[in-house]
């Protein structure tokens, strides 16, 4: 089976979707577009859109890991894309293998406001769901997928090792 671009998309089961916890500890279902309610984020809050409607699609903004240096300068603009995505019903999850602690951490010390989900257990499942788990080096590849409310992928974004995504890649 392949998705968008001819890249394979794995088949996933239920027994295989991802359980996903934020930096404060909530619960997301699969697919993330919708937050777990409406006031478990607190400072991660979804941002409103125009007319108060929920998000119907979602960016899945996987970083192989949190705190290495070209994942902490994409995190600088993540809120603002975030922003620029709500007027048109799209959310914004940022999504990484290391623990819900460590991504609370990143979250204290950026200051950022968007949903940062661990895909920690089982590992790297929701990269996997999506066909973005590198096996070799048992992290998220560098890259964002646009999934609707079904997990269904819609579009997808990569940088090569090294590189940083533009946020206007996203845009559109």
């Amino acid at each position: 089976m392949t998705g968008p671009a001819g890249l394979p998309q794995v088949p996933v089961t239920p027994a295989d979707l991802p359980a996903l916890r934020d930096q404060h500890g909530q619960l997301w279902s699969w697919p993330p577009v919708m937050p777990p309610s409406p006031d478990a984020l607190g400072a991660g809050r979804e941002t409103s859109h125009d007319d108060g409607a929920a998000p119907t699609r979602c960016w899945l903004f996987f970083l192989p890991g949190a705190f290495t240096p070209v994942c902490t300068a994409e995190l600088g603009w993540v809120d603002a894309l975030a922003e620029r995505l709500a007027p048109a019903g799209v959310g914004l999850r940022v999504v990484s293998c290391d623990s819900a602690a460590v991504l609370r951490k990143v979250a204290d010390e950026t200051g950022i406001r968007t949903p940062l989900l661990s895909d920690f257990w089982p590992h790297g499942a929701a990269a996997r769901a999506v066909g973005e788990f590198n096996e070799t080096t048992g992290r998220a590849r560098r890259s964002s997928v646009l999934v609707d409310s079904s997990g269904r992928v819609l579009a997808r974004v990569r940088a090569g090792a090294g590189e940083e995504r533009r946020l206007e890649e996203h845009l559109g």
